[in-house]
């Protein structure tokens, strides 16, 4: 008797430890956010929004992704509104529908939830509010639901339906993540620096040969690609941020590296000196003369330029630009230029 009714203890206590371990954080999330709710009481029969809360420690701070709890007066009414006009109810924020549709709808609580998502239908919506988080890493806005292709419902009288987003989530992955991309930029510069990497080759004779433009160019937009998708992955969450056209760019910073390091193979005995380093920029700008070339200079230039351009829409608005077919063309003119010069004059 006494094994059996350990057995049933056993089994009881078995069963709260799954139930306990089987609960969501998320629902544990969104009950603290309903507990936090303060709703104006409703003035009339017609829907409205009377309150919003959040998951954090403050129900007005809020960070991209996180849910959000939005209080409509007669609710069933606006969906019955929603269900006639055949069309979704869906978040607004500013009086401008996100397209954001409720992830849960609470017809006794008159409650909707939400997800503050950021995705490529609203991408261009979020951008002004998101712009510069690095030094303006806070902004207001009010919310409010209605339905799709429609306006926002109105506000309760009193109720105060603004919530401030915090543009950059930190916590202890986010400082690892810096870290790596530091200990990243440190070995990446001092390999640059210190070893052959972006050179012509290795030493001849002991001595250094110049650094290759190609490859220069290669490294830079490897560079700031990568940091530059890590970063918006950090702020936004998106991990669908590299256009199509930087493929291109990539492409053919490439292939001038890859071409400008084959030719020495393909023409050997043209009766050239080996040259070496006059320094990195000298490296860049100077043909093999000695001379500044017009086809270097024009590279260095506008590798220059794109990449300004390319970091001010980064950090400024949460983008990789996309860079059109002429952009694209000017800079294959400019690399085919480059390796056209490169080829070794026929020998009479």
């Amino acid at each position: 008797m006494k094994s059996a009714k350990r057995s049933c203890v056993l089994a009881a206590a078995l069963l709260l430890v799954v139930s306990g371990c089987g609960k969501s954080p998320d629902a544990d999330e969104l009950t603290r956010a309903r507990t936090r709710l303060h709703t104006t009481p409703c003035a009339d029969a017609t829907p409205a929004v009377n309150g919003v809360a959040g998951v954090n420690a403050n129900p007005r701070v809020f960070y991209l992704g996180d849910w959000i709890v939005v209080s409509v007066c007669h609710l069933r009414e606006l969906m019955t509104q929603a269900e006639n006009a055949q069309a979704p109810v869906t978040l607004f924020v500013e009086g401008l529908d996100t397209g954001n549709e409720p992830l849960g709808i609470d017809l006794e609580s008159e409650t909707l939830t939400f997800a503050l998502d950021r995705n490529p239908k609203n991408r261009d919506l979020w951008r002004p509010y998101l712009y510069d988080p690095l030094f303006d890493p806070e902004v207001s806005m009010r919310v409010s639901v209605g339905i799709r292709g429609g306006r926002p419902i109105s506000r309760v009288s009193g109720s105060n339906m603004t919530i401030h987003i915090r543009k950059f989530y930190v916590d202890w992955t986010t400082w690892i993540w810096l870290a790596l991309l530091a200990a990243f930029t440190i070995v990446l510069v001092s390999t640059a620096i210190y070893s052959d990497m972006l050179r012509d080759g290795p030493p001849i004779d002991g001595v250094r040969q110049p650094f290759s433009l190609g490859r220069w160019q290669m490294a830079c937009w490897f560079f700031l690609i990568l940091l530059s998708y890590v970063f918006l992955w950090l702020v936004t969450g998106d991990r669908d941020t590299i256009p199509p056209s930087l493929l291109g760019l990539m492409g053919i910073s490439s292939a001038t590296a890859l071409v400008a390091a084959a030719i020495p193979a393909l023409h050997p005995g043209q009766g050239k000196k080996a040259r070496t380093s006059r320094g990195f920029w000298r490296d860049l700008v100077l043909g093999d003369d000695d001379v500044v070339a017009l086809d270097r200079v024009q590279i260095v230039v506008w590798t220059i330029v794109l990449s300004g351009v390319f970091v001010t829409s980064v950090v400024w608005d949460l983008i990789m630009p996309e860079f059109n077919a002429t952009l694209l063309a000017l800079m294959g003119i400019s690399s085919g230029t480059y390796i056209g010069f490169k080829l070794p004059p026929k020998q009479s």
